[in-house]
């Protein structure tokens, strides 16, 4: 009889690197091949913005899902897999359904998909400490999405029980051919955090000097004062500069494909970007600072530019090194998808992903 894997997670939209992840672990034929494979689901359709608030509507639906999830629970106990959260709201919550399956004689594991895990525990009150800790204590593992993310959970759990379980994305459909694209494209939520207006300075910067390039801003941007600050920052007579709304399915893919090249140039902490792994499958090459997982994914030099920080004048002499240099850009291309093809598939990860679980299930 397979083991019973509940699968606790939100599903899209919004279209954020959760939802989107649990949609993949839902879809997964290896996982479904060894598991008796089960949704619990956490989705939450308002927009990105609400994630993680502390509001009534939040409170309410987490208090219902420690009672929904303590009633699927019965019969014979399996593995619950948690994409654990990162911010208190979520991650009280998750706490107590750590300790609600335990309780009930079931494995439990969490997945964390970012880097700030750590550092949000360190901040709290010790009371709250307290309550988290007990609740780590009953994870039988918890996976991160690199090597270079250990730390992010060093304490928290002993090191026996962290694994590497990193992202993979599907194969996109183009098997590596591409359009002869001239844009360079950021993809992103455009947000402060993901390096956006780096990106813009550094695409003005561009233009300066290579006056016949084009750029693209794809992404959510809710905040209405915000895009309006973006706008001004990405004024340009020639509309050289274009900011569009997120683009998801072939869309998304279509500009993957006709794109010169991927900004993305977060300056804060990340786990491992789905839209780097996009990027690569497209045979794009990626210009990205050194957040999360980044530099495990994309070898600074061969499959693109890994730069410390989002240094504007450091991002655009990259990206002119790619404008002025179509062999150069080939040839990072094609490397960016062999490295996708050996690492980064969906089927790939998806095998490491069941490997893990089925070791928790056989201790």
């Amino acid at each position: 009889m397979k083991p019973r894997l509940v699968v606790v997670g939100p599903l899209p939209p919004p279209h954020h690197g959760v939802t989107i992840s649990t949609s993949l672990v839902l879809a997964s034929p290896e996982l479904r091949r060894r598991f008796e494979l089960e949704h619990f689901d956490t989705s939450d359709h308002r927009t990105i913005e609400n994630v993680g608030r502390w509001d009534v509507r939040n409170v309410v639906e987490a208090v219902g899902a420690i009672a929904r999830l303590s009633a699927r629970l019965r019969g014979r106990p399996g593995i619950l897999y948690l994409p654990i959260s990162q911010g208190l709201p979520g991650l009280t919550r998750d706490a107590l359904l750590i300790r609600a399956a335990a309780a009930r004689g079931w494995k439990v594991v969490a997945h964390l998909r970012g880097s700030e895990l750590g550092d949000v525990y360190r901040r709290q009150p010790a009371p709250v400490r307290a309550l988290l800790r007990r609740a780590f204590e009953r994870l039988d593992s918890i996976a991160v999405l690199g090597e270079s993310l250990r730390p992010a959970v060093a304490g928290l759990v002993t090191a026996d029980r962290i694994a590497v379980v990193p992202n993979g994305t599907p194969e996109p459909g183009l098997d590596g051919r591409r359009a002869a694209g001239e844009a360079g494209l950021f993809l992103a939520n455009l947000r402060p955090r993901k390096g956006v207006f780096e990106a813009v300075e550094a695409a003005q910067l561009v233009l300066r000097e290579r006056p016949g390039a084009r750029f693209l801003f794809v992404g959510d941007c809710p905040d209405r004062s915000l895009r309006r600050d973006l706008a001004e920052r990405a004024r340009d007579p020639g509309g050289r500069i274009e900011i569009r709304d997120a683009a998801t399915g072939a869309e998304k893919q279509r500009l993957l494909a006709s794109s010169a090249f991927l900004l993305f140039s977060p300056t804060e902490p990340e786990g491992h970007p789905r839209v780097v792994l996009e990027a690569m499958a497209c045979g794009l090459p990626v210009i990205a600072t050194d957040r999360g997982a980044i530099a495990e994914t994309v070898v600074d030099g061969e499959t693109g530019y890994v730069l410390s920080d989002p240094d504007p004048a450091e991002l655009a002499e990259r990206m002119i090194r790619l404008f002025d240099d179509p062999e150069l850009r080939s040839t990072i291309s094609r490397a960016a998808r062999r490295r996708y093809l050996a690492h980064f598939t969906q089927e790939a990860t998806d095998r490491v992903l069941a490997d893990w679980l089925a070791r928790v299930a056989a201790k």
